[in-house]
């Protein structure tokens, strides 16, 4: 059985291979992702309309990064490299980065002359800092699974650090690079000791933390001090959370906001034809699904979990509900892996029947969502298809701390949850999946796959990778600990004096901020 990896994935794993096998320097290419649409104004101020609100700012403290937290965090705080089209690195904090021969140690030369938005200099401690505090154990870092096989961080001189790893292993640089939480930017540490950077981050970034009004929004201002001359552009950013699709809608075209992402198909089809606005198509590996939990019953047996596959219909969903805007999925990988054979159980009804026949007993779940309208769409849709095989879902709305509450506590039946995307899709494949990690929220367990899990994280060979995560997807499925909803596809519209908008990097979560500048006269 064949396993391709798309053209671009190939060339990508291939100078990670080679990087970790010989000695070499990764290359770092300076400039921007985008060219400017033309020469950049400054002053203005940016207003965002997001579906969540922030959980916190600390790596640790921090619930979780989605919404404000990612967004309003990536202005704040900077990482050690950025992540450019081709797998080129551009350098923020770190200047260059090079590996040893057998690709266990990788040392990292920092930028001089950093400060923080606290006036402390930005130098090797406060990187060893920040490492070191999610290495260790004792603070029970929830995605220290993402990188394990990082043993040490250590200080090599005042401005250079080595990263002691306890193999070879492919995904570093995905690590090092991640936009998408609170792993890779790099904290004040004099914040961090006092206790104040969850709710007040503080970071070397082109904006500075000004005011986080708890259910309304969070605004942060440009730093008059950034290192990056000329930079940012604006004045200020504000990120409001408004949960309703509706009313998010609504405060963009009244004017109340200059940009948002939906995937709601009205609004897609409204915003689109509107002059007043440009779109940007944003697609990310990994999925949203719904898990469901292995560890309780009758969620326990894979009868059920199966017959609760084979009576979801995946393409009637996305149908009714994002009337096809968005794809479907088969497995989490998006465009980083195209599996000959995904194992996928299909819409059957007389599988689901039989299935739920052979179990013999009732089948009654709870099915927590958002308190939104997509949520609330999607209870109803779960109600309607599971009632055709006799097994009755009993919807409960909640927040989203709520939600992540209940499924990091084993307290819930069946839920929405999101596997992000990456651009080493190895580790969001651990953390989600081996039967210790945890963030595997549905609590599936199989040996099998744990197996293949540790083989896809050792191995330096491209083809072997790629075989252990096909081969893992096809168990996952046959084992069906959640169904797939849709792929990950948004659109984003923003008003057309709002500059120099890039779209991030397939593979990437969130949009690159800092640069954007708005046209005044137009």
């Amino acid at each position: 059985m064949r396993q391709n990896w798309k053209r671009a994935n190939v060339t990508k794993t291939v100078k990670f291979t080679a990087l970790l096998l010989v000695m070499s320097t990764l290359a770092v290419v300076p400039g921007i992702l985008a060219a400017q649409e033309a020469q950049p104004k400054y002053g203005g101020a940016l207003r965002l309309v997001g579906e969540l609100g922030a959980m916190g700012f600390d790596a640790i403290k921090a619930r979780s990064s989605y919404g404000a937290g990612r967004a309003i965090g990536s202005l704040v705080m900077e990482r050690l490299f950025n992540r450019g089209k081709d797998d080129t690195l551009i350098p923020v904090l770190g200047l260059s980065i090079e590996s040893s021969e057998d690709g266990k140690t990788w040392t990292v030369k920092l930028r001089q002359g950093v400060k923080f938005h606290d006036r402390t200099p930005f130098n090797a401690d406060a990187v060893v800092k920040h490492w070191q505090r999610l290495l260790n154990p004792k603070n029970r870092y929830r995605q220290r699974i993402y990188f394990r096989p990082i043993a040490a961080v250590e200080k090599a001189g005042e401005y250079e650090v080595r990263f002691l790893l306890k193999h070879a292993w492919i995904p570093f640089i995905s690590v090092l690079t991640d936009p998408s939480g609170f792993t890779a930017p790099i904290p004040s540490p004099k914040a961090v000791a006092e206790d104040v950077h969850n709710r007040a981050p503080v970071g070397t970034g082109p904006f500075i933390f000004k005011e986080w009004k708890s259910g309304d929004r969070i605004t942060v201002t440009k730093n008059p001090d950034y290192w990056q001359k000329g930079k940012p552009y604006l004045d200020e950013i504000s990120y409001s959370a408004i949960p309703d699709h509706q009313s998010r809608y609504a405060a963009l075209v009244s004017g109340q906001a200059d940009m948002m992402v939906t995937d709601r198909q009205v609004h897609v089809k409204k915003l689109t034809a509107n002059p007043d606005f440009t779109k940007y198509v944003i697609n990310f590996r990994g999925a949203i699904v719904l898990v469901m939990n292995c560890s309780k019953p009758p969620l326990d047996d894979v009868r059920v979990r199966r017959a609760i596959a084979h009576a979801w219909d995946q393409k009637k969903y996305i149908k009714a509900s994002l009337k096809d805007i968005a794809p479907s999925a088969e497995h989490w990988f998006g465009d980083a892996l195209n599996c000959a054979e995904t194992g996928y159980l299909g819409h059957d009804l007389k599988k689901a029947e039989s299935l739920i026949a052979e179990y013999g007993k009732p089948v009654e779940l709870e099915y927590v969502h958002s308190a939104t309208s997509r949520g609330r769409e999607t209870a109803v849709i779960l109600q309607q298809m599971m009632k055709k095989i006799g097994v009755k879902i009993n919807p409960v709305p909640s927040d989203f701390p709520g939600i992540i509450k209940k499924m990091f506590s084993k307290k819930f039946d069946m839920s929405s949850w999101s596997i992000r995307g990456f651009y080493d899709m190895g580790p969001v494949t651990m953390a989600q999946l081996n039967s210790k990690s945890p963030w595997n929220v549905s609590r599936y367990a199989n040996e099998e796959v744990d197996r293949l899990l540790v083989k896809q994280r050792m191995s330096t060979d491209p083809e072997v990778r790629a075989d252990a995560m096909c081969m893992i997807a096809r168990k996952v499925n046959a084992d069906t600990p959640f169904l797939y909803l849709f792929g990950r596809r948004y659109y984003m519209f923003a008003k057309n004096n709002i500059k120099n908008i890039t779209p991030p990097v397939l593979g990437e979560e969130g949009t690159l901020l800092a640069d954007i500048w708005i046209d005044k006269d137009q």
